[in-house]
């Protein structure tokens, strides 16, 4: 028994007529009477001082003063030399005793290569500038006035309306046809 289904379809189309809005605007230039006195500006300036105080800022990344900087730099390189005289004294005084001592030279080494460095990472300089002014404009005026005295006339408008025409150029459908045994219909 041989069955079977078979299925057709056919889409609808639409069409589109479309018409364009028309306006048609016919005006006269108005007469205009202007009466007027022009303003007056007086600007008494001073030139603009700038003052920026940046010492906090050079500060903080390291920045100072040379007589700064060298008291600072004098106290570090006393400190970082007697402290390394201590160290070298103190090395010196257990290689003295490595008979006592057997493990002294590998101490020693662990010592020295078991440094470990920590950083911080962070934007400098952390504070702004101190930035001030002086100086400035001084402005003074007189407005001034305009008087305008004008005689219009209405514009003469006329205007089509825009169309749009739809219609169906062609029906949606669908066939089914169902065989069995030679057996056809429609639907």
């Amino acid at each position: 028994m041989d069955m079977g289904l078979e299925i057709n379809t056919r889409f609808g189309r639409l069409g589109i007529n479309t018409t364009d809005a028309l306006i048609d605007i016919k005006t006269r230039m108005p007469a205009v009477e202007v009466r007027s006195k022009p303003p007056r500006v007086r600007i008494d300036t001073q030139h603009v001082q700038v003052s920026i105080d940046q010492k906090q800022c050079f500060a903080e990344v390291g920045l100072k003063p040379a007589d700064v900087f060298a008291k600072e730099m004098a106290q570090k390189s006393r400190s970082k030399g007697l402290k390394a005289i201590a160290d070298i004294a103190r090395k010196g005084d257990t290689l003295a005793r490595v008979d006592k001592n057997p493990n002294a030279i590998p101490a020693l080494a662990k010592s020295i290569t078991g440094k470990r460095l920590d950083y911080t990472v962070a934007a400098l300089p952390r504070s702004r500038p101190r930035v001030s002014f002086s100086g400035g404009v001084d402005i003074n005026w007189d407005m001034g006035y305009v008087q305008l005295r004008a005689a219009t006339s209405r514009p003469e408008i006329t205007a089509t309306r825009a169309g749009v025409d739809v219609y169906i150029l062609q029906k949606a459908a669908v066939d089914i046809k169902y065989t069995r045994d030679g057996f056809d219909t429609t639907i």
